[in-house]
Formats: C-alpha cells, sequence, structure tokens
C-alpha cells in the first residue's frame, strides 16, 4: 500500500503518511456498516452531536460520490476498531485535521457512529450500567464540539481518544472518566502501594462543567462497583496526569477552588511531563502554544499567562489516591 500517495489523494500535509500505518493493516477492508442518514437518528442522538455538527454531518453522509481514498480511510477506520476491541493501551490514530476535504475529516466519526451499537453490546455484556454506557458514547459529540471550538470547523481532533471507549479501556462514570490500564516497569518507583503489572484506573476529567467537589465524591463512590463489572477485579487505586494538578496552580487559585479540591485528593508524585500545550489545549482550546492568540477572561487563563509570562512553565503531574 502506497501510502504517502494515499496520504496526498486525502489532501493530508505531506509529512502525514506515517500516520495512516496503523490503517495499512486494512488495505481491502469491507464497508463499513453505516445505516442511512434518514435511520441514523438514534446514533446521532447517543452521540449528542450538538446542532451545527449534526447537520454538516447529515450533510456529508457517505455515499457513491465519496472519494476513493476517503471511503478506504472510513471502512479502515471501523475495520480499526473492531480489530481493537479489548485491546489495552492505545493504538495510534492518524490527525486528519489539516485536511481541507470535510470528509476526510469526518472519516472517523462515521466509523465510531457505525460502531456504537457494538460498543453498547459489549458493555450490556459486561453488566455495566445503562447510564455509564450513554455517557461514554456521547464523549464523541463532546469532542466533535470542541473539535469546531478549536479549529473552526466540523472534524475529530484525537481520535485516539475516542478508540479507548470502543476499546472497553474507558467509562464515564458521572464526573470523571476511568481508564483501566496496567502499571508498567518504572511508572511509580518510590511508591510502595503501586507496583509494576497492578491494574489501576486513570482517571480522566471531561470538560462538563465545574469539577464540583460533590460531584467527584459521586463518581469516586460508584467507581469501584463499575470498575469491578468490567474487569472482573476490585480496582484500588486510581492514577492521574493532568495540568489540574501542577501544585503552581496554588499561586493563582483561591483557597476555595475546585481545582485545588481536586488536588488535595491525591499523593503528587515527582513525575511530570511538559504542560504549555495543554494549558491552551484544554484551558484556551487552542491547538498550540500561542499566547497572542488567546484572551484571558477567567482568573484561571490570566494565571496560566501570566506564569509564561514570567518565564516559568507548566507541568501536567502526576498523582494517585486509594478508591473508595
Amino acid at each position: 500500500m502506497n501510502l504517502p500517495s494515499i496520504a496526498q489523494d486525502l489532501g493530508l500535509v505531506p509529512d502525514a503518511a506515517p500516520t495512516l500505518a496503523t490503517l495499512a493493516e486494512f488495505p481491502s477492508p469491507p464497508p463499513v456498516p453505516l445505516p442511512s442518514p434518514d435511520a441514523a437518528g438514534d446514533l446521532l442522538e447517543a452521540c449528542a452531536f450538538h446542532d451545527d455538527d449534526r447537520a454538516d454531518l447529515l450533510d456529508l453522509w457517505p455515499d457513491a460520490d465519496w472519494p476513493e481514498a476517503a471511503r478506504w480511510l472510513l471502512d479502515a477506520s471501523y475495520a480499526r476498531i473492531i480489530a481493537d476491541v479489548g485491546r489495552p493501551g492505545w493504538v495510534d490514530w492518524p490527525d486528519l485535521t489539516s485536511a481541507d476535504d470535510p470528509r476526510v475529516r469526518c472519516a472517523p466519526i462515521y466509523a465510531f457512529l457505525a460502531a456504537v451499537p457494538l460498543l453498547r453490546e459489549g458493555h450490556r455484556g459486561r453488566g455495566v450500567p445503562d447510564d455509564v454506557t450513554a455517557a461514554t458514547i456521547a464523549d464523541l459529540g463532546r469532542h466533535v464540539a470542541k473539535t469546531r471550538r478549536m479549529y473552526g470547523r466540523v472534524g475529530l481532533d484525537l481520535p485516539i481518544w475516542i478508540a479507548l471507549h470502543y476499546r472497553g479501556s474507558l467509562y464515564e462514570v458521572g464526573r470523571l472518566q476511568y481508564e483501566t490500564a496496567y502499571l508498567e516497569d518504572g511508572d511509580f518507583p518510590d511508591v510502595a502501594e503501586l507496583q509494576s503489572g497492578q491494574l489501576v484506573a486513570r482517571l480522566h476529567i471531561p470538560a462538563a462543567g465545574p469539577l464540583l467537589p460533590e460531584a467527584v465524591d459521586a463518581s469516586l463512590a460508584r467507581a469501584g462497583e463499575v470498575l469491578r463489572a468490567v474487569t472482573g477485579q476490585r480496582v484500588s487505586v486510581a492514577t492521574c496526569t493532568s495540568w489540574l494538578l501542577d501544585p503552581q496552580l496554588r499561586e493563582y487559585l483561591p483557597p476555595t477552588s475546585n481545582i485545588l479540591a481536586f488536588q488535595d485528593r491525591f499523593t503528587i508524585t515527582d513525575h511530570g511531563n511538559p504542560g504549555d500545550a495543554d494549558m491552551f489545549r484544554f484551558v484556551f482550546e487552542c491547538p498550540e502554544v500561542a499566547p497572542d492568540r488567546v484572551q484571558a477572561t477567567t482568573r484561571l487563563q490570566r494565571g496560566v499567562l501570566d506564569l509564561m509570562k514570567r518565564g516559568g512553565s507548566w507541568r501536567a503531574r502526576t498523582g494517585w489516591m486509594r478508591l473508595p
């Protein structure tokens, strides 16, 4: 398979060909089982698309007029989803946000839409509560809406994230999301409670409004039940790597801040990754570190820019906590 040629046909940037490698395993995939747009109301509703995204997706719905390369991208994306069900860890997905053709940018969205019945079936088989299934599926619409806010057009930024849901690795339980994972050597070398090979829950915080302590409490209280259903084991520890855990935030937020209350739940380790890009992606919804492109309207946003103006850098810090 000539990936550079396909990348060119898809209208991707010249160095995008390697990102398609994860789909090269499916040179002639079967057609994706996507219903007609008239019969897709349930799927569109389940994924909680905003009105503008829903309208664009209906207008662009795959048909015989789709270019051959875009059709392959759609079918191969669905084949990737099916092949990865039950597979742990992260699997690379191509970044399509640079494509001018909206059909190319939306191909993963249609693939995930087509796989919703498969996700529902997997959740039922594991005994996952219906509300958890519904919230997990709806994360697709949330990320498509965020992509529009970031780039000004329909598409899906970071489909690698949504792929976790369909592999059975991530579940949204109330205010928080829980990704099941096994620790590897060196993840927490100085923490006796965390050993290589141990099953843990990685916490993620969806952009779904205030991080209210009572909402976090309610989510954590239910997490054990859901995680036992999907893993057959008791998961006793949660980890989190996030800009939300950077202690430097204490210089800018009041003691009553929900973010600081969330930090206080964790034992924060010395481990950390560069966090400036995360700050711009999650705090400003800007796809690049560009202080001149953003406008600070909140205390948090002003703090982000102030620290960088003073020559500082943000960190995505790692912490851990015992689950109830």
